[in-house]
């Protein structure tokens, strides 16, 4: 199997989208890539309703050809076993049919496969460079082409951790942030599409899975400690030292790691190779990447989703033969398929829950859970055996009519602003006791160990509120 060639992805993309008309959808880059090359986009969904968004990216460096043949593969595979209601398999790794079905139903999965087409083209080309890694911007007035895509990002751009102002260098940032057209089209997908609130750019190589940020080590103390506070400028980008650290909250540190090994697991599930999850800075230092900047926005402006975005590094070289190229293929589709899981709120299938509660619901989440160390614990929680708890609430009824009433219950309890004030009766937590122990006879044996924990935490919600249970089941963890 050569690897697919520009043309090639982008007939491929094409063909889905006529193929699968029902749940395949072009999306258009607004601007040709530097050669004037036309870059489109893949949103693959069923239905409609506010629902979360998955963007995928690759080939972003050149050289890297493994990654874009991944995501169109991956993108047939999805297509196919939703189409045909079948389960999705890679190796011992099974993704039911039902899972398929809920993430086509519940999500937009956006595949933009070939970030960089002119890049790619120059490295297959006899006449080119098979170690590209730039696209082919003519830098005018410098002595060298092509701007590092993955440098060009507005996330501490004019910083220099991790990017060269050298025309030469294979980390050349560009003229300016967003001075190149193909870095401007992912940008457009996340404030064109702003529901879109997970993100994964695939790379090669080294088997990493890493998650911001790349300028430092992180911390959850001092909020101030941040990459927009230019009180801190020149002090970052050496891990280790004492001078600065930037800011992540807790929560989202907590949920990036979980998630993280999520696809790790995934992956190591289909061959046994184990990807090692961790902070991007673990790797280098690095400024004005896509996973920075777009983790980065809704610090930048509030009025933005905030997006867990990473970056997948696959396999151990950056063209692996036939071989090694379909094994790493099958294990990353599997992570891939993970990471849509791990970014499907469980809400998201509550089909008889109503819109305006779905989103009180989730005001709760990002407000009041992210406050107390219990509710934490309990966000991990969810993120981390979300797919099985789907599976188990789908296939089994009585747990399904359990988990309805107490979301009902709790979201009529905070509608109107009145969560501070109005209490949780004993039938919730009668209700609660029921809805696990339902759970925990289809569980597996870790969400077994999860549920017994969480268990342990319902009696501190009986005649309070959510509020004040939510402390009373931290401070029960901390005796």
């Amino acid at each position: 199997m050569a690897y697919l060639t520009a043309a090639g992805i982008e007939a491929c993309v094409q063909f889905l989208a006529a193929a699968y008309p029902s749940i395949c959808q072009l999306v258009m880059l607004p601007e040709p890539s530097v050669e004037g090359r036309t870059s489109r986009a893949l949103k693959i969904s069923k239905g409609g309703g506010t629902r979360h968004g998955v963007l995928f990216i690759g080939g972003v460096h050149a050289r890297e050809l493994v990654n874009p043949d991944t995501l169109v593969a991956w993108a047939f595979d999805l297509c196919d076993a939703y189409t045909n209601n079948t389960d999705l398999t890679y190796g011992p790794k099974v993704y039911e049919a039902a899972t398929i079905q809920l993430l086509v139903e519940a999500l937009d999965i956006f595949v933009f496969p070939l970030v960089n087409p002119d890049g790619r083209i120059f490295v297959q080309s006899p006449a080119g460079d098979p170690w590209w890694r730039k696209n082919r911007s003519a830098n005018p007035g410098q002595p060298c082409r092509g701007v590092d895509i993955n440098r060009n990002y507005d996330f501490l751009w004019s910083s220099g951790i991790g990017t060269s102002a050298a025309s030469c260098s294979d980390v050349f940032k560009g003229a300016a942030a967003f001075s190149e057209p193909e870095t401007r089209n992912v940008r457009s997908l996340l404030t064109n599409y702003p529901n879109i609130d997970c993100m994964m750019d695939v790379h090669s190589f080294s088997q990493l899975v890493l998650y911001p940020w790349g300028d430092d080590e992180n911390q959850s103390t001092d909020p101030a400690m941040n990459f927009h506070n230019p009180a801190f400028d020149g002090l970052r980008g050496t891990a280790g030292d004492a001078l600065y650290k930037e800011y992540i909250p807790s929560a989202d540190a907590e949920w990036f790691e979980a998630t993280g090994e999520r696809v790790r697991d995934a992956i190591a599930a289909v061959r046994g190779r184990v990807y090692t999850v961790e902070q991007s800075i673990a790797l280098y230092p690095t400024t004005g990447t896509a996973h920075d900047y777009a983790y980065s926005r809704h610090i930048v402006d509030v009025n933005t989703h905030r997006v867990y975005a990473y970056t997948l590094e696959t396999g151990t070289e950056f063209q692996p033969a036939d071989a090694e190229a379909q094994n790493i293929m099958a294990e990353v589709s599997s992570g891939l398929t993970e990471f849509c899981i791990a970014c499907l709120c469980i809400l998201d299938s509550a089909d008889d829950v109503a819109a305006a509660d779905v989103e009180v619901l989730r005001g709760l989440r990002d407000r009041d859970l992210v406050d107390t160390a219990a509710g934490r614990r309990y966000i991990v929680h969810l993120q981390r055996h979300s797919g099985e708890l789907l599976q188990i609430l789908r296939k089994n009824h009585e747990a399904r009519d359990l988990a309805l009433e107490i979301v009902n219950r709790v979201a009529a309890s905070l509608r109107d602003g009145r969560a501070k004030a109005g209490k949780l009766g004993p039938e919730v937590a009668r209700s609660a006791e029921r809805l696990l122990e339902t759970v925990s006879r289809a569980a597996s044996p870790r969400l077994r160990e999860t549920i017994d924990e969480v268990r342990r935490d319902v009696g501190h919600f009986e005649g309070r509120t959510l509020a004040e249970g939510l402390r009373a089941a931290s401070a029960g963890r901390q005796e």
